[in-house]
């Protein structure tokens, strides 16, 4: 949840279709210091569910389903 809300933060850059290299920059960025997450993982799963990086800016962060979903597949730990 926490990577999540700091993500959609970070995420400022908006783009009407798809994501652009700086989102995607900035997503990663901020998931690596989360840590003990696999942020490539984590990339796929995001941009599965919101292949518009302006529909994750301004959902993403309360997406409580993809929280779990990124934990669930994409924790280090598992």
């Amino acid at each position: 949840m926490k990577v999540l809300i700091i993500l959609a933060v970070a995420l400022s850059i908006t783009s009407c279709s798809g994501w652009s290299k700086g989102g995607e920059n900035a997503y990663m960025d901020s998931c690596n210091q989360a840590g003990q997450i696999d942020c490539d993982c984590a990339m796929k799963l995001t941009k599965k569910r919101y292949p518009n990086e302006s529909d994750f800016n301004k959902k993403g962060g309360d997406d409580m389903e993809l929280a779990a979903e990124i934990v669930e597949k994409c924790y280090k730990g598992n």
